[in-house]
């Protein structure tokens, strides 16, 4: 999952773990919540993650559409809940917290721990998205419209 998520430029969740861990990235998160009460309900959750996003939250297939087509995905109110979602649940992921954790814990250690990077002084690698210097080779188009599924066989 590690080498996925380096070389992905967004993460598209429905409430999957997966994107506390990604946050530490500071690259966009799309939650998908289609099914929340009913996730919600059977499984129980911790908060709710409509209420406290990592990024833009779409409800439907056609809201997920527009999220992306429209670049909200990407816009700066994404990134204000990223970085408000990052200081929530992410303020002690600098890349050395466990090794913190097992010297403190296990090895019984309180001298000479890594130091712990604040979040405002990590630079995480950019995504390859980041790195281009002109517009997407490709853009997701608006719907004109429902679009029946069909199954072939």
């Amino acid at each position: 999952m590690a080498s996925l998520c380096l070389a992905s430029d967004a993460l598209l969740t429905d409430c999957s773990s997966l994107m506390f861990d990604y946050a530490c990235l500071d690259r966009p998160i799309v939650v998908h919540t289609g099914d929340w009460d009913v996730y919600a309900a059977t499984r129980g959750v911790y908060f709710d993650l409509r209420a406290f996003p990592p990024g833009a939250v779409a409800a439907g297939e056609e809201e997920l559409i527009d999220v992306f087509a429209s670049g909200r995905w990407r816009d700066s109110g994404s990134g204000r809940l990223r970085a408000a979602f990052r200081e929530r649940f992410c303020p002690y992921d600098d890349g050395h917290a466990a090794e913190r954790v097992v010297r403190r814990v296990v090895l019984g250690e309180t001298e000479r721990l890594p130091a712990f990077v604040p979040l405002a002084e990590r630079r995480p690698v950019p995504s390859a998205a980041a790195a281009l210097a002109r517009s997407p080779l490709a853009t997701v188009p608006q719907p004109s419209g429902p679009r029946p599924v069909t199954e072939s066989r």
